[in-house]
């Protein structure tokens, strides 16, 4: 891999390339023999190889004896494409560099209605709320997923709330003390550590949601954030921890979205009887933050009055 050649890795669930990957774990095979097993061709299976290889796989090949899985990929791509395909993912994509996760999963959208989930090392153009550029350099984790949106228009900014309980219970495991600031930062000792970027897509009687996680995990950042490198964590264990509970969050929905807002509103603690600024479509409110209703809205009390915001910036203190 070079600066002028990144990586761009497809992957589908009945990619010959994870067939021989779920083969190489279990130990050294023959290209012979997996190659009559699943009636195609040797040169089909030394493609497969290649592409493991070129995903940062270490495989031996020995002349009668076939090829070995040598260790582990510094990230693992083929492992993280696994655990998506057995969530109901049908597309995984993997980059080195990329403009922005959303914004292809936006393109593959308009393309394709497909369940599909795009990882990147790096991102040129990444984007958070209300357009605001998202620095990601090298070190940080940029994952996306399209979700299909199965429920009523006005369900949909829970989502983004479920999602944020997703990441920041995710964060948590890995022993620090994660909170949430509405609508959508997790933060890390009242510092930003990560932002959820959800985008509606497709017409009103098919929507799908982009959900766009970041997570500062060992990159630079600027003085207003922090990172995880003091957690000992790799890229990799965030990424899975952090998909696995975004699955596991999102079948949640409708169903226990009372329990989801319950957890959201323990996660954003820190929050609760502050003062608060909020702004909204060119509005400033200033009062007590209260939680959030039913839909997601954050109930703040002015003092003359109790009003809902159901879209903005929140600011406080920490």
């Amino acid at each position: 891999m070079t600066a002028m050649n990144p990586r761009r890795i497809k992957i589908t669930r009945e990619d010959t390339s994870l067939i021989i990957f779920r083969a190489l774990k279990k130990g050294e095979f023959s290209g012979v023999e997996i190659a009559n097993k699943l009636g195609i061709s040797r040169t089909s299976i030394w493609k497969a190889i290649e592409k493991i290889r070129g995903a940062g796989y270490n495989i031996t090949s020995k002349k009668g004896r076939g090829y070995k899985l040598i260790g582990h990929s510094e990230f693992p791509v083929y492992e993280i494409a696994e655990l998506c395909f057995s969530n109901g993912v049908e597309e995984f994509y993997f980059f080195d560099e990329i403009d922005s996760t959303n914004s292809f999963l936006k393109r593959l959208l308009s393309d394709r209605q497909v369940v599909a989930v795009a990882l990147a090392l790096k991102q040129t153009a990444g984007r958070g709320r209300l357009g605001r550029r998202w620095l990601s350099d090298l070190g940080g984790l940029y994952v996306s997923i399209s979700h299909r949106v199965r429920t009523n228009l006005s369900d949909v900014p829970k989502i983004t709330i479920c999602s944020g309980v997703a990441v920041c219970k995710a964060i948590r495991n890995f022993g620090c003390n994660a909170t949430l600031k509405w609508p959508n930062d997790i933060l890390l000792n009242g510092k930003k550590l990560s932002g959820i970027l959800c985008e509606l897509c497709g017409e009103s009687d098919d929507l799908w949601v982009v959900i766009g996680v970041g997570v500062n995990v060992k990159n630079r950042v600027p003085e207003y954030a922090t990172n995880l490198s003091d957690y000992h964590v790799t890229l990799g264990e965030v990424c899975i921890g952090i998909l696995s509970s975004l699955f596991n969050y999102l079948s949640m929905l409708p169903k226990k979205w009372e329990d989801i807002r319950r957890e959201w509103l323990e996660l954003a603690k820190p929050m609760m009887g502050k003062k608060v600024e909020v702004k909204s479509a060119g509005n400033t409110y200033t009062g007590i933050f209260e939680g959030i209703d039913e839909s997601g809205a954050l109930l703040l009390n002015t003092g003359e009055k109790k009003i809902r915001v159901y879209s903005g910036d929140c600011f406080y203190g920490g």
